[in-house]
């Protein structure tokens, strides 16, 4: 790991003056105020922060930052269970919670260890994350204490929480194939997320155990939108006809998919059988009621405080923590 020695080094400044320079103080000539700053990224530093943290003494506040919230997030109730999760945490471990907003322009603005630094933050869990968002790459390389939502990183300082996705997905089609379909399709979120990945690799685990070739052609990516799963009905079920059931990534995404179904005449679960993901309030509304896969988000978010507050205090290192899940069999699925 780079340290503030090795930028001092590349510089040709003392170590002095690139802590300075890093902690805004207004001694530093303009010049080489660019120049450290500028080698500094270059070498992709990032301060200790925890060290920074607890001379400070600001260990008793703990960040939850969303990425990309956007206003459609809140229809499946998610983030509130989250929210809630880390609150109840956060009261029991005598912490407080902040909590943070991050768009993609302000993480390309700000890089993740300043934003960190000028809050104060003593650690943080971060939901929401695509792999290709400025922040996951700083936060797999950084010392601060963070545990990541919906991912599978463990380092000293970085730890992750999630559902175990690959086994859920594997257990839903499994479940699927035990109702005698097989020919079973899947829309999936996108390309970007760590869970879109898991979970297609759980769907094709359980077909090649099953005996049942993967076709690719009736795996559909719908960026977790309830709109854009609406949007492609008919010309999924007009291309694949064969299909008999269809696993989706998220809830949302499902119902989308049954509202547009309702609107064209199609019957569910009579002409196309469906199971979603997540087990979200309006899952058991629809008509006819969804089946699922329940994920705790209420556990999974305590889990994650809890463990960034051991990180914090030096009690555990980073690890990967996997959530039980359930499969929730309502109305959507006729056996053959």
């Amino acid at each position: 790991m780079v340290t503030i020695k090795d930028v001092a080094k590349a510089a040709n400044v003392s170590v002095t003056v690139v802590s300075k320079t890093l902690n805004g103080y207004s001694d530093v000539n303009e010049d080489t105020r660019r120049k450290v700053l500028r080698v500094a990224e270059e070498l992709k530093y990032t301060p200790n922060m925890l060290a920074k943290n607890l001379k400070q003494k600001v260990t008793k506040s703990i960040a939850l930052i969303f990425s990309n919230f956007e206003r459609a997030n809140g229809k499946d109730g998610v983030l509130f269970q989250i929210m809630s999760g880390i609150y109840a945490a956060a009261v029991d471990f005598k912490y407080e919670v902040v909590i943070y907003t991050r768009s993609l322009s302000e993480q390309q603005n700000i890089s993740y260890w300043k934003f960190c630094k000028d809050h104060k933050i003593a650690g943080a869990v971060v939901t929401g994350l695509k792999t290709t968002d400025p922040y996951f790459q700083e936060i797999v390389n950084s010392d601060f204490p963070c545990v990541v939502l919906d991912t599978d990183l463990a380092s000293e300082h970085t730890g992750s929480v999630s559902t175990d996705n690959v086994g859920a997905a594997k257990r839903a089609v499994e479940f699927l194939i035990s109702k005698n379909h097989r020919k079973i399709g899947m829309i999936n979120g996108h390309e970007f997320a760590v869970v879109s990945r898991q979970r297609l690799e759980g769907y094709k685990v359980a077909l090649s155990e099953q005996g049942i070739v993967f076709d690719p052609a009736i795996v559909v990516n719908s960026d977790y939108s309830e709109e854009s799963a609406y949007e492609l009905v008919e010309s999924y079920l007009q291309e694949h006809r064969d299909v008999t059931a269809i696993f989706f990534a998220s809830d949302l995404m499902a119902i989308g998919f049954m509202n547009r179904c309702r609107e064209i005449g199609v019957r569910i679960p009579e002409d196309i059988s469906i199971l979603g993901f997540d087990d979200i309030v309006l899952s058991s509304y629809t008509t006819p009621k969804l089946s699922t896969v329940r994920q705790n988000f209420h556990k999974l978010a305590y889990q994650a405080c809890e463990q960034v507050i051991h990180i914090l205090e030096k009690e555990e290192k980073g690890r990967h923590i996997m959530i039980p899940f359930k499969i929730v069999d309502r109305e959507t699925i006729k056996e053959l």
